[in-house]
């Protein structure tokens, strides 16, 4: 009897060691997070011994508790010094995953404030993989990281909204390097309806609707950028844009001039606006408005490069238009050629003045430092076949030979 009951009992004990192991580890590995300084390799073997128990694995507090802890892993692993910081090189993966799995089963919030720093740290972690991988052009990879990064920050809290916008526009902006046109809507327009001030969110959204001639949707991002940003002078612009695009002038202008208004007092923003707004005008075909606007921007700052340009390309887009749209002369009609000849020179008149200031472009271009000169390659190369044509119907061949060989040398680079 006595063996009896000494081996009933022994039954009993191995049964509530059995199904307390779990729970064992769990309290373990909460007490080794902890400790002061936490153990880590410790609290790392319980909670990962809990994961494999089938009851452990129905209760949020092991999952809350095991995204803790490999968030901690993962703070460590930034250490040099550490001695954990090789404990796990996959920390960020398996907090991720515990994390999810703590927000599925915990139906009544209960590890929510405990969740909130980890879903944190680990979206901060995603994120700057992101980077790292779009830095390097492996675009599909970095949009994952992106993605994982959004999700983490949206599930931490108000906290971490901030952040959930930084993670969206970086998918925006990943979604811009491979033209996927339908994610660049898809995060960009997020980003509008919480009502970001980042001028590119706008901006590119503006460009994508209006290539894809969608121009109710342009104007929605155009009206919904200036009530979002109203001291925004870029907002106005783009409405400008909106207007003019839909032939409605007068709006258009008006829009402009609220630009100019709230950029009046700023010494290096007022001159671009001005000659960003002189570009808007010349698509109305208001060359005299666009001109003194341009005039008045070179005034305040006669050394740059937007001004200097685009005045030069109106009077050159004028001077093949007047080209194209002269008449084929009658060689029997006396006055059919007077016409053509009068056409032929006044476009010369408007090449020649083209060229001056295509040539101040180009010089502005030229004294940049070497280190900028990469980046505005395109512009250069840009003014200087525009040039090239200018001096050849003004039958300066010599400067448009050297122009063009320019043109060759850049496409070679």
């Amino acid at each position: 009897m006595k063996m009896k009951k000494i081996v009933t009992l022994a039954a009993f004990v191995a049964l509530a060691i059995s199904l307390n192991a779990q729970s064992l580890d769990v309290s373990s590995a909460y007490q080794y997070m902890n400790k002061k300084p936490p153990l880590l390799k410790k609290a790392k073997e319980c909670i990962d011994r809990a994961t494999l128990d089938e009851k452990a694995r129905e209760d949020s507090r092991t999952w809350c508790y095991r995204a803790v802890i490999y968030t901690m892993i993962g703070a460590e692993s930034t250490n040099p010094k550490s001695k954990y910081k090789d404990l796990d090189p996959n920390w960020a993966d398996k907090a991720y995953e515990a994390a999810m799995e703590c927000k599925r089963l915990d139906t009544k919030h209960e590890w929510d404030v405990q969740l909130k720093d980890a879903f944190g740290n680990i979206g901060a972690e995603y994120f700057n993989r992101s980077g790292h991988l779009y830095n390097e052009k492996k675009y599909d990879e970095a949009m994952q990281f992106a993605v994982k990064a959004i999700d983490m920050f949206n599930n931490g809290g108000p906290e971490n909204a901030k952040n959930a916008n930084l993670a969206t526009y970086r998918a925006g902006i990943i979604a811009m390097a491979t033209r996927d046109t339908a994610s660049i809507k898809k995060y960009f327009n997020s980003l509008m309806r919480k009502k970001s001030d980042n001028e590119q969110v706008y901006t590119v959204l503006f460009n994508v609707y209006k290539a894809e001639k969608n121009d109710k949707q342009a104007m929605n991002v155009a009206t919904t950028f200036q009530k979002n940003c109203p001291n925004d002078y870029h907002a106005y612009l783009i409405l400008a844009e909106g207007y003019l695009m839909n032939n409605n002038v007068e709006l258009g202008k008006e829009q402009i001039n609220k630009a100019l208004e709230l950029t009046k007092d700023s010494a290096n923003i007022y001159p671009v606006l001005l000659a960003q707004s002189a570009a808007l005008l010349e698509i109305t075909g208001d060359f005299a408005g666009a001109e003194a606007k341009y005039m008045e921007s070179l005034t305040l700052n006669p050394v740059q490069f937007e001004a200097n340009f685009n005045m030069g390309k109106m009077f050159y887009n004028r001077a093949v238009d007047k080209v194209n749209n002269a008449p084929e002369p009658d060689p029997f009609d006396e006055n059919s050629l007077a016409l053509y000849d009068k056409l032929v020179e006044e476009s010369k008149d408007l090449f020649r003045q083209s060229i001056t200031y295509l040539v101040k472009a180009v010089e502005y271009l030229d004294a940049l430092p070497e280190a900028e000169k990469p980046y505005h390659r395109g512009n250069l190369g840009s003014a200087l076949d525009a040039l090239s044509t200018a001096y050849a119907r003004v039958e300066m061949y010599q400067e448009s030979t050297a122009a063009k060989n320019r043109v060759k040398e850049l496409q070679a680079e």
